[in-house]
């Protein structure tokens, strides 16, 4: 197998962690990354101290996403609030030339007006219908400020209690061989995402504004009889692939029928595909064939089943032999056996 490479960054997908409904897609990230951590304790005694143990324990998995494209999304993720719609008071800076002391504001003030001129002095003055008077103004451009009603508005208000948000966060990035087609995409899903509330908005007179949002996973339970987790990673191949094999087992290696349970009967054989190493077992029950070689006709099993079937006529004693098969695109067929036997 050639060599793999992690290219670029990853596309973020964040949702609602309980009802995985979407909340926001990132795809013009400039950084995405993972950080583990652990802390560990020292066990240490006997002559001269040596280390006889390290127990490791608080691990943390952090994540962040950096993003080049301003949204409003990042902002309320760390605020924990929601962007609303509405009018809203909001301050209006605008440059006004003056007409014999008159100019006409762009919006309608709630409230006075106040003019900033040339010269640095500076007049508050009360419009009217969103005109103002600038006394000794005569034909001068002046900076004004002052507060209107906006139009149909999105708003996020940063309140002092509200917690940043939990989401179900997603990274999803590409894996390339070494001649730089893709082979897998990989993905990385946090159930339990928890944005930090550590926010950032930097503006600069020659460059782009930057966001980030960043936080850590949070502990969730499992559906099964495995071990909590924070995250899960998996390789999705582009193309179908069968499951990469040193060897394969059946397992059990013998069914076992019994005449007086009745007849016909089934049971389900399963065959582990023994990969090495770090690899876990898999199951390539599915993809394996199974061929009885020797023994009763009555027992048989299913082409890609694995399920077993002693048949209406079968008898205490017999048995049958199967030669299970599973190709691996390196190793070749690999074969493996079990029986199936009656008893009374």
């Amino acid at each position: 197998m050639g060599n793999k490479f992690l290219v670029s960054v990853a596309n973020a997908i964040l949702r609602d962690p309980n009802t995985l409904a979407g909340l926001a897609v990132g795809k013009t990230n400039i950084t995405s990354s993972l950080t583990l951590a652990m802390a560990a304790t020292e066990v240490r005694g006997g002559i001269n101290n040596p280390l006889l143990y390290s127990y490791y324990h608080d691990r943390k998995a952090e994540f962040k996403i950096e993003e080049v494209t301003f949204s409003k999304n990042l902002l309320a993720l760390n605020l924990g609030s929601t962007i609303t719609n509405g009018n809203y008071s909001v301050v209006q800076s605008e440059s006004l030339v003056l007409t014999a002391g008159v100019g006409y504001c762009t919006k309608t003030p709630l409230a006075s007006v106040t003019a900033f001129l040339p010269n640095g002095t500076i007049q508050t003055v009360t419009p009217t219908a969103g005109s103002i008077t600038i006394s000794g103004g005569l034909g001068q451009k002046v900076d004004v400020v002052y507060t209107y009603t906006s139009g149909s508005s999105d708003q996020i208000v940063a309140t002092s209690t509200t917690p940043p948000t939990l989401v179900d966060l997603t990274l999803i990035a590409e894996v390339r061989d070494e001649t730089g087609i893709i082979s897998d995409y990989l993905h990385i899903n946090v159930p339990r995402y928890q944005v930090s509330g550590n926010y950032t908005l930097s503006l600069a007179a020659n460059g782009v504004s930057q966001q980030a949002l960043d936080g850590v996973a949070l502990v969730s339970t499992s559906t099964d009889t495995s071990a909590d987790y924070y995250f899960k990673t998996t390789w999705i191949p582009v193309s179908s692939t069968t499951v990469p094999a040193s060897s394969i087992a059946c397992t059990p290696t013998i069914l076992t029928f019994s005449v007086a349970l009745g007849k016909p009967q089934q049971k389900q054989m399963n065959v582990l595909a023994i990969r090495g190493g770090l690899y876990a077992n898999a199951s390539v029950t599915s993809s394996a064939s199974y061929v009885r070689t020797s023994g009763c006709i009555t027992i048989s099993a299913g082409s890609n089943t694995g399920l077993v079937t002693a048949g209406s006529s079968f008898l205490a004693g017999e048995s049958a032999l199967f030669t299970v098969t599973y190709y691996d695109s390196v190793s070749g067929s690999l074969t493996d056996t079990f029986t199936a036997t009656a008893t009374a």
